[in-house]
């Protein structure tokens, strides 16, 4: 066993999670400004009517809501997919993903 002191292992673990925390952040930031379409924030847009696609599927997990026309879905963030019969379940998926076979037409649509 090695002869580090408690203290200097919860130190030196302390910076490794300090590290990580850093790395996720800037990944965090890099991932969300590549999928940033539109100006300062205002998501990714999808056609409403548009089929196989996550954004517009009963499944998808992520961030979205309706335009109040209802011809667009504007997803905010990178989703889940909760569909039990999907290669993709509970994996990340882009909010325009497309998948055949699986798709689900969202209710609110």
């Amino acid at each position: 066993m090695s002869s580090k002191t408690r203290r200097a292992f919860l130190s030196d673990s302390g910076k490794v999670v300090a590290g990580a925390i850093a790395l996720g952040s800037v990944s965090a930031h890099a991932l969300t400004t590549e999928h940033e379409h539109g100006g300062a924030g205002d998501g990714h847009a999808i056609d409403a009517s548009a089929e196989n696609t996550c954004a517009t599927c009963q499944f998808w997990g992520g961030m979205r809501k309706i335009s109040d026309d209802k011809s667009e879905v504007v997803a905010q963030s990178m989703g889940w997919c909760n569909n039990p019969d999907s290669p993709n379940h509970m994996k990340l998926t882009a909010p325009d993903h497309q998948k055949t076979g699986i798709w689900n037409k969202w209710a609110a649509l």
